[in-house]
């Protein structure tokens, strides 16, 4: 077993800060990484670890919205819009109780039961379908009882999102965002996107958002790459202790807080205080929307 790809120390690390050289509980210092990783993560409403993401985002009809993560590294893409790029429909709708197709963004589900209740799922990651054509041509080809038809080819990742669409009356249609931004800046250490152009999207010129991103529901689609290649060592730091408190504090009794000896006594420092004192520390790093 090894941490996480995106975790925010290495076991080797950890073994340094801990001074510890046996290997016997390698596994679990590599959870209490992982946990201590999470809990971070989760505290400052962001992800450190350099990734790309494939992101909906909704500008409210504003010039400018904020992403999820950062620093930027790289856009690949901000687009809008929506054109169908292929349809897919039940090549069993007549007897079907049920056939719904869905896509939560890294993959398209394709699940129906039978009038006997028997049911079959079929799942197509966008890893090994990164275009709608090989959608397409593995759906028709390998996936029985489905079919589909391509309109237009389009990068799986963008498609537009949502649950289980019953395909038993009509064919389910798979969406894109056509229109690529051309003209915006980056502020790429805080993740703020800007629209620049006096032109986009078209609108009544009585609109009082003219000129802006899209309003509605998540209608701006971004791909980009975030998050430090190197882990900062104050963050890093952070990581280390919160991951030593876990795996120290596994054999204590977190019930007791003091304890008498003879003469001889001691207090215990809160456990939950002691986390909560280290996870203060990511304030510096904390996404505030």
């Amino acid at each position: 077993m090894a941490v996480d790809t995106f975790a925010l120390t290495s076991l080797a690390n950890l073994k340094t800060f801990l001074d510890i050289s046996s290997s016997a509980d390698d596994t679990l210092l590599e959870d209490c990484i992982d946990r201590a990783s999470d809990m971070i993560e989760a505290m400052a409403d962001r992800k450190f670890k350099q990734r790309t993401y494939y992101e909906w985002t909704m500008p409210s009809g504003e010039r400018t919205f904020t992403l999820d993560n950062f620093p930027i590294i790289s856009m690949n893409t901000v687009s809008y819009g929506t054109q169908i790029t292929f349809t897919v429909e039940s090549d069993t709708a007549s007897t079907d109780v049920l056939a719904t197709v869905s896509n939560n963004g890294t993959k398209l589900r394709l699940h129906k039961i039978n009038a006997a209740g028997s049911s079959s799922t079929s799942e197509l990651a966008y890893s090994s379908y990164p275009t709608t054509t090989q959608l397409v041509n593995q759906i028709n080809s390998s996936v029985s009882g489905w079919s589909a038809t391509l309109t237009e080819n389009a990068y799986s990742y963008s498609l537009h999102r949502f649950g289980g669409r019953g395909v038993i009356d009509a064919p389910c249609n798979l969406e894109y965002p056509s229109d690529n931004v051309s003209d915006y800046r980056v502020e790429y250490d805080i993740g703020l996107v800007h629209l620049k152009a006096d032109a986009f999207p078209s609108v009544f010129s009585g609109d009082a958002h003219i000129n802006r991103f899209p309003s509605g529901f998540f209608p701006v689609y971004v791909e980009y790459d975030a998050g430090y290649a190197t882990i900062p060592d104050n963050l890093e730091q952070i990581a280390l202790e919160l991951a030593a408190d876990i795996f120290n504090g596994r054999t204590n009794d977190r019930g007791m807080q003091s304890e008498a000896i003879g003469s001889y006594n001691y207090t215990r420092a809160d456990a939950e205080k002691v986390i909560g004192d280290r996870l203060r520390y990511l304030d510096a790093f904390r996404e505030i929307r």
